[in-house]
């Protein structure tokens, strides 16, 4: 017998009840401290077979300060050559547990990476999304009477498969193992199957057909806003076509709506939009949130292909820590030695340092977060940027999360992104050009020190800018795509850098 929407989201809701009060259990006493502890504990001993763990003698490791006496900090490239091994087929690499498929992760100034996920590091995101879906529930209940569109990445922008080894993830919905998934499968208005679609226009045609069709659509789930506005402006000039084979009653519903873009009147049940809204992304979820009027956005916390780092809890304010997912260590903004979970201090910026069931050891996401508070014990975060994103031409030290405060204080709207312009300075590419922006932008940035010591030398020119045209962030989507990244996850940058500026022109 098949579920009805309505029983379909009360099972999620119910089986997700269990992870939301394990995880704001932990805002209470000392629980953090202990829980991540024992988290990290087990992840040693699981390990301590695979060459890895050998390796660093993860056996008779003690705690935290022997785990991080023994293990150096790393990045990306300190496993490459392990990952190309388990691509290969190799087992017991980084982790006992044997590796299930490969996730492509976004390549900004290199190529494509293909993160490893033993069935640990599903359990790991599990842990962390389930608290969010009961939340959802409880603090929506206009969610719980519709149907719901999470992301799905085409296969045409899928890597081959690598070794034998599986690549990617068909949708979102696999994060949560068989059994959610299951019952998410009965409150999806877009079924997987377009994963497996040949081209990208028939990607649209299918997943759009479907949503129009959806009149009781309560949920949106996507990573970038720009990628469902891309749909929203697709399904507004193929209107006709989209609508023809739709019952007649829905389509005199529809009939004007589309193409006037009036979503509200289309669905008049969303009620929650989940997407990024922090750091570069705001603005775009600022234009998403005004063509859906009807319902919030939420800001999605934040998660990364290698891992889970925050969760949105409407209770707390914001996105807390997700701190039954991982070992979790921060490095200050300044630099210093990394702190724990349980030491963050509100109100300061932190670089992200994680060690995951999938094989990453006190690896550096890359990611700068800041402490906005507290929800009892568990630090509440926002991103707001990359921390390993820098531009140094000639000594200003540009990092993205400034560049991102500057492209605000100087009105920067729509797709925005500064890039290196050859060695003499820097060139806003952005497809919303307007009197004085160039003289705006130029004087924020130089509240930076070192690059307004630069321009006073002469070392670097004024910022100039480039009319990207009003297809911009489509062509910098699908160029992405094209390098091998998942569609949906296609981050648009306020500081371009590498392979990532030759995507601003629909390189690749």
């Amino acid at each position: 017998m098949r579920l009805t929407t309505a029983a379909a989201n009360a099972a999620i809701a119910t089986a997700c009840a269990p992870a939301h009060a394990r995880l704001l259990a932990l805002a209470g006493g000392d629980g953090l401290r202990r829980a991540q502890a024992r988290l990290l504990g087990r992840m040693l001993a699981r390990n301590a077979g695979s060459e890895f763990g050998r390796r660093h003698a993860f056996g008779r490791l003690r705690g935290v300060s022997d785990y991080a006496r023994a293990v150096p900090l790393s990045t990306w490239d300190d496993y490459a050559d392990a990952v190309a091994r388990i691509a290969a087929g190799t087992p017991g690499v980084l982790t006992a547990e044997p590796v299930r498929l490969l996730e492509p992760s976004s390549g900004s100034t290199a190529a494509t990476k293909l993160v490893p996920y033993p069935a640990g590091l599903r359990a790991d995101f599990g842990r962390g999304l389930r608290p969010w879906l009961h939340d959802l529930d409880r603090s929506f209940p206009g969610v719980r009477t519709g149907r719901a569109y999470w992301s799905v990445t085409p296969a045409v922008s899928r890597p081959a498969a690598a070794g034998g080894v599986r690549v990617g993830f068909d949708e979102d919905a696999d994060y949560f193992g068989p059994l959610t998934k299951h019952l998410m499968g009965a409150v999806f208005a877009v079924g997987g199957d377009v994963a497996r679609v040949a081209t990208m226009d028939e990607f649209r045609a299918r997943t759009l057909t479907a949503l129009l069709a959806a009149d009781d659509l309560a949920l949106v789930s996507v990573w970038n806003p720009t990628f469902f506005t891309l749909l929203l402006d697709w399904a507004a000039d193929h209107a006709t076509g989209l609508t023809a084979g739709l019952p007649a009653r829905r389509r005199s519903v529809l009939a004007g709506a589309v193409r006037a873009g009036d979503w509200a009147a289309v669905w008049p049940r969303l009620t929650v939009v989940s997407c990024w809204a922090d750091a570069q992304a705001a603005p775009a979820a600022s234009e998403l949130a005004g063509r859906l009027p009807q319902a919030l956005l939420q800001p999605k916390g934040l998660l990364a292909t290698e891992c889970i780092v925050s969760v949105p809890i409407e209770r707390a304010g914001g996105a807390v820590l997700a701190a039954r997912s991982h070992f979790f260590e921060f490095v200050g903004e300044g630099g210093g030695d990394p702190v724990l979970a349980h030491e963050l201090e509100a109100g300061r910026r932190y670089a992200v340092v994680v060690t995951t069931s999938g094989g990453l050891y006190r690896y550096r996401l890359g990611d700068l977060v800041e402490v906005t508070g507290h929800f009892g014990a568990l630090p509440v975060l926002r991103f707001v940027g990359r921390a390993d994103r820098v531009s140094d031409l000639v000594g200003e030290k540009l990092a993205e999360a400034f560049v991102a405060s500057a492209l605000a204080a100087a009105g920067a709207s729509g797709f925005a992104v500064l890039t290196p312009d050859g060695r003499r300075g820097y060139v806003l590419v952005t497809d919303a050009p307007s009197p004085g922006l160039a003289e705006r932008l130029d004087a924020a940035l130089r509240q930076n020190f070192h690059y307004d010591y630069a321009r006073r030398l002469g070392q670097l020119d004024a910022v100039r800018v480039a009319d990207a045209g009003p297809d911009a962030a489509e062509r910098y989507l699908d160029a992405c795509v094209r390098r091998g990244q998942r569609l949906g996850d296609v981050k648009v940058p306020a500081l371009a850098l590498g392979r990532e500026a030759g995507s601003l022109v629909g390189g690749g």
